[in-house]
């Protein structure tokens, strides 16, 4: 089994969820963004994205920025 990514900043502990890469295709879909504004809008690449959805976890501030847009779009991750 696996062992669950974790990401640990000072007292927050951020738990990545293994199935991060198939979420963020679906958030993708749900919020009708295209990739390249969805990348403008968390600040990134098209390369760190298509990382993401092969299984690279996200740097802390674009976690965070991903999960302000989905809470400013009223979705959820």
């Amino acid at each position: 089994m696996p062992r669950k990514r974790i990401i640990n900043h000072g007292r927050r502990v951020y738990v990545i969820p293994d199935d991060f890469p198939r979420r963020l295709v679906r958030f993708k879909e749900v919020s009708e963004l295209s990739w390249a504004e969805l990348a403008r809008r968390l600040e990134t690449s098209g390369l760190n994205q298509r990382r993401w959805r092969a299984g690279v976890r996200p740097h802390q501030q674009h976690l965070m920025a991903l999960l302000y847009l989905a809470d400013q779009l009223g979705q959820c991750l």
